[in-house]
């Protein structure tokens, strides 16, 4: 009889044992200069995935649901810890939210395997694969609107195109709702939907400008504009009644033509097509034989 207790106590322990070592999945994963790589076991990630990653984690999530996603216990609570701040509550005062793919990366033990679970749990917010592009629709010259997925980050700051023998200047913002700036040429005050648009509308103009259309050279060779554009966007992305109608050129003045994108109240970026540049050039050019050479006043919409 006592012979049966101790092997049934046996027994128990071993269940026991085996139940705590299995519960957080094995080791936490070794820091790993994730960041700057962008990797996770050889694997390379976009800059929409990461900055998915980012937004997820700032949207509250708790340590529950990323062991369920697959990271290990410490690191979902570390996370979450640094995340919610000293009082341990998400939504508070003293909340730290991540700033950067960086600053999850600095978190001990968040390495390839972390951000990989991470990166499937939020999968639905990007183009799919690594090499999954949040700019993809902008250099098709022929799309007349792009619609960024949930969670796309905006560009931190503004990267200026290559436009050869065109180019397109500074950064121009008209905020459509009561308090906002009217304008603004700075790329910080944006909003984040109008950042978007806005590097959007930039990286739609140097795609264009790879094989600018002959209309437009044949204006920039026949008339006093010398190939200077400008880049606006009209922000309706907190407006309450107006909202974007579509993307227009217009000749603000002979030496300027303002390249002009919008963005709508549900964030889709209405941008400059092939064929509205070229509508713009003929009626620039139609302006520009009847006002010796001027172009001041021209538009397609």
């Amino acid at each position: 009889m006592q012979t049966r207790t101790r092997a049934r106590f046996f027994l128990l322990a071993l269940t026991t044992f085996a139940a705590c070592a299995t519960e957080d999945d094995g080791p936490p994963d070794e820091e790993n200069d994730i960041a700057t790589e962008t990797k996770a076991d050889g694997e390379s990630f976009s800059e929409c995935q990461l900055g998915a990653v980012v937004a997820y984690l700032n949207e509250g999530v708790g340590a529950a649901a990323l062991r369920d996603a697959g990271l290990h216990g410490r690191v979902a609570d570390a996370l979450v810890a640094h995340r919610d701040g000293a009082d341990k509550q998400f939504g508070t005062a003293d909340d730290d939210r991540f700033d950067s793919i960086a600053e999850i990366d600095a978190i001990p033990y968040f390495g390839p395997r972390a951000l990989r679970a991470m990166v499937d749990a939020t999968a639905d917010r990007c183009p799919a694969g690594p090499a999954g592009d949040p700019w993809a629709d902008a250099r098709d010259l022929d799309k007349p609107t792009v619609k960024f997925r949930a969670g796309t980050p905006a560009p931190e700051s503004y990267t200026y195109p290559e436009g050869g023998r065109f180019n397109l200047g500074g950064t121009e913002f008209w905020q459509k709702w009561e308090g906002g700036h009217n304008p603004t040429y700075s790329f910080d005050e944006g909003t984040d939907a109008g950042k978007l648009c806005m590097q959007a509308s930039a990286i739609r103009f140097e795609e264009m400008m790879k094989n600018p259309p002959a209309e437009l050279v044949a204006l920039l060779e026949s008339s006093k504009w010398t190939g200077s554009f400008f880049n606006w966007n009209d922000d309706f992305s907190q407006a309450r009644g107006e909202d974007a109608s579509g993307a227009m050129l217009w000749a603000w003045r002979t030496s300027l033509m303002k390249w002009i994108s919008q963005t709508a109240r549900d964030g889709t970026c209405h941008l400059p097509t092939r064929a509205l540049v070229i509508q713009a050039a003929t009626s620039c050019a139609e302006t520009a034989r009847g006002a010796n050479g001027e172009t001041e006043g021209c538009e397609a919409q």
